[in-house]
């Protein structure tokens, strides 16, 4: 009679059953590669070609780059909506870049005014093209216009060319980033007119630099510019042009801080703050201030302004 095997026996067969299981079915043996020590390959994402800025701007007044003080009451909500499209990209090469940009732009007030009162002042559609060459260089030729959507003025066309220089490379923390523009009407006029008869094209410089400094994750700005108008950009009460030179002094100190706790796929946000100060210089421009807003020749505004800007 055959006796069954101990408990102890029992136990090391099952033991060495198991071992040899594992042996047997082990990748080593079957010559198949172990899936959990060989690293996966991916293939990385290709970068997009279109990227998006969405930028929502408060302030205590709307006054434009041009010195014109349409709005000192109430709050001003400004939107910007622009899309830059990469057409071409070659680090290697002199043009290493050049983008295309589309977008709008709004001003909104809580106070109604304009010939046909109401809350949406202005509507601005923009288009151009930027040039990055020769590591540090940008080029920007770009075309706006300024709707009024309370009746104020006829829709205005315009022509900007921007040469730029970024020294951030040669500067470190510290960069100047200077510039130059030129600016001109291409039909109706972007200021106010009091005799549309005698009222003729303008155009203007501006030249100006703006300051960086960052500190860990926070840029502090300080741009500075002026512009240099042609004698018949403004005109004053009397029709006649208001004088060319310098027209504008514009300078600020904007704070910018990035939000990192946002996911990354809803984009990069970044909180701003700022206080613009103009200084004007030209009569006509003080005549039409004097229209919008009552200044009686105040030649010197301030401005408080924060908001959110989003890339995509």
């Amino acid at each position: 009679m055959k006796l069954p095997p101990s408990h102890s026996t029992c136990k090391t067969l099952a033991i060495l059953s198991l071992a040899t299981s594992a042996f047997l079915t082990s990748p080593a043996f079957a010559g198949t590669p172990d899936d959990s020590k060989t690293p996966a390959m991916t293939t990385p994402e290709p970068e997009p070609w279109v990227h998006a800025l969405l930028q929502l701007d408060f302030s205590d007044h709307y006054i434009t780059p041009r010195g014109l003080d349409v709005e000192n009451r109430g709050l001003v909500t400004q939107p910007l909506f622009l899309l830059f499209w990469d057409l071409y990209s070659d680090k290697s090469s002199f043009i290493q870049d050049v983008t295309l940009t589309t977008g709008v732009w709004s001003s909104f007030h809580t106070r109604a005014s304009g010939v046909k009162p109401g809350h949406w002042n202005e509507f601005d559609p923009i288009g151009g093209l930027a040039f990055k060459f020769a590591d540090n260089w940008k080029f920007e030729a770009n075309f706006t216009a300024f709707e009024s959507m309370v009746d104020n003025y006829p829709t205005s066309s315009h022509f900007q060319a921007k040469l730029s220089f970024d020294d951030s490379k040669i500067m470190g923390p510290f960069a100047l980033n200077p510039f130059i523009a030129y600016w001109d009407e291409l039909a109706h006029k972007a200021t106010v007119t009091f005799d549309p008869a005698t009222s003729v094209g303008g155009y203007y410089f501006t030249f100006g630099v703006d300051p960086t400094i960052k500190l860990g994750p926070v840029k502090v700005e300080f741009p500075n510019y002026i512009n240099i108008v042609s004698k018949d950009f403004y005109q004053k009460f009397d029709g006649t042009g208001g004088g060319s030179g310098l027209a504008v002094f514009g300078s600020e100190c904007k704070v910018s801080i990035p939000l990192s706790f946002m996911p990354k796929n809803v984009g990069s946000w970044t909180l701003y703050a700022g206080v613009k100060y103009y200084h004007l210089n030209n009569t006509g421009l003080l005549d039409g201030n004097d229209v919008l807003t009552a200044h009686e020749h105040n030649k010197d505004l301030w401005q408080l302004h924060g908001g959110v800007a989003i890339f995509f």
